[in-house]
């Protein structure tokens, strides 16, 4: 079945996200397609969907690969107010949304991989531009295999029986609860981040600005990154933003 916005809208239960939403059967990123909307003053919370993407992106330039009409591709447009140091509560947001729609199971690999018995079945990309003099327009991009996955990739789906529209809409107020939260107190997306986290106490390899170290992690943070305990004894904490990517080695 493909998504439409009468079929997501039907039962929506959220206050800003998902108000306009709009869907496509093809496009090259729907984080693209949101970027021109929020260009043309598109509202808070506008949601666009596609079938199927021809080059769709995560972190570093990265792909993201998956099949025709069998997972959700989404971006979503957010104006908050919020100070700048609350910027990489943008990412924590996504990751936190999607692993709410994929279960009660699903878990984040820092900083925005979501997965599911071991293996990633989503992935998020949240993009700023400074409109004015401060990051005013985010767009939270989610790509979440539903029915299907990559073939020959370390990833995973719920399953061929299960229903894009209920995951879309259960993604939708996900974020929408989550984005409501962004001016509060820090306290609740830091337990469900350490709650969510697929790397608290294991030993995993971090490349940063080319380089590569080893420790195991001691702590996680939506804001402050995440602290290692280096196989040199050190600890050393390592912000989201800058991790070019993250192995997890038991």
């Amino acid at each position: 079945m493909k998504l439409t916005p009468e079929a997501i809208q039907a039962k929506l239960h959220s206050r800003t996200v998902g108000r306009r939403v709009v869907c496509v059967e093809s496009c090259e990123s729907t984080n693209d397609l949101a970027w021109r909307a929020a260009l043309e003053g598109a509202p808070d919370g506008t949601v666009f969907f596609a079938e199927e993407q021809s080059k769709g992106r995560g972190r570093f330039g990265r792909s993201w690969i998956a099949p025709r009409g069998k997972a959700i591709l989404c971006s979503i447009v957010l104006r908050p107010e919020i100070e700048a140091e609350r910027v990489p509560l943008l990412t924590a947001l996504g990751a936190l949304a999607a692993a709410d729609a994929v279960g009660e199971e699903a878990r984040i690999r820092f900083p925005n991989d979501v997965m599911l018995h071991g293996k990633k079945i989503a992935g998020t990309l949240v993009e700023a531009r400074f409109i004015s003099s401060r990051p005013d327009v985010f767009i939270v991009g989610v790509g979440l295999n539903v029915n299907a996955h990559p073939p020959g990739m370390e990833a995973t789906s719920l399953g061929p029986d299960v229903s894009r529209v209920a995951v879309a809409r259960a993604l939708l107020e996900a974020a929408d609860d989550w984005a409501q939260r962004l001016r509060g107190g820090l306290r609740e997306y830091r337990k469900a981040w350490r709650e969510r986290s697929f790397i608290l106490r294991k030993r995993v390899r971090v490349r940063q600005d080319g380089k590569a170290f080893s420790g195991v992690v001691e702590e996680v943070d939506p804001v402050d990154g995440l602290v290692l305990r280096t196989d040199s004894g050190h600890p050393r904490t390592v912000r989201s933003e800058h991790v070019e990517h993250l192995e997890v080695l038991g």
